[in-house]
């Protein structure tokens, strides 16, 4: 078995190359910050505005393999869509089964509900199983390689690998977008 690689580089360029696999690693965008304070405004009944005052906010680039980012998610791709389509035959097979002790209960004037019961019950959590599996497997395939990505799709996704790879105390990892609607004092 092997351990996950590396994906991101913290203080990256334009074209540079993984150290993994060899193949360019795009270039990701952001800044850092420290949090030194936050204060709770009320704006309403309803609203509260949440003002964060940061200091030493510096400008990075960053670089990210989706190759082996996407090969390190292997697992829970593959446990996602076996949790997928377990949960999915199993929930049909108890709504068959549903269905035949219904039938048979009502061929014998019994309780159809009561016959119901346990199938239709069953049905119902292998139903969240298999939500369960499809929720893991599209968030393990979301760093795909091949995908066309915008700015803030793939800082996301470099956000969620750097913070994993390279956590920071104390540190917040914030978007261009976002740094841009910070006020100077």
């Amino acid at each position: 078995m092997t351990a996950n690689k590396k994906v991101c580089i913290s203080n990256g360029n334009e074209n540079v190359f993984c150290p993994n696999c060899g193949k360019v690693m795009p270039t990701v965008e952001y800044f850092t910050a420290k949090p030194i304070n936050q204060e709770v405004r009320q704006q309403n009944y309803n609203t509260q505005q949440i003002i964060t005052t940061y200091t030493d906010i510096v400008h990075h680039f960053g670089n990210i393999c989706l190759f082996c980012a996407y090969g390190n998610e292997k697992k829970k791709r593959t446990i996602g869509l076996i949790l997928l389509i377990g949960g999915g035959i199993l929930s049909f097979g108890s709504m068959l089964t549903g269905l035949v002790l219904s039938t048979l209960a009502q061929n014998n004037g019994g309780d159809v509900g009561a016959a119901l019961g346990l199938p239709m019950a069953l049905m119902c959590v292998f139903l969240i199983l298999a939500v369960f599996g499809i929720a893991i497997f599209l968030g393990a395939d979301s760093l795909r390689p091949n995908r066309i990505r915008s700015k803030e799709q793939l800082y996301v996704l470099f956000e969620r690998c750097i913070k994993k790879e390279a956590p920071r105390v104390g540190i917040v990892y914030l978007s261009p977008w976002l740094a841009a609607q910070l006020k100077k004092k």
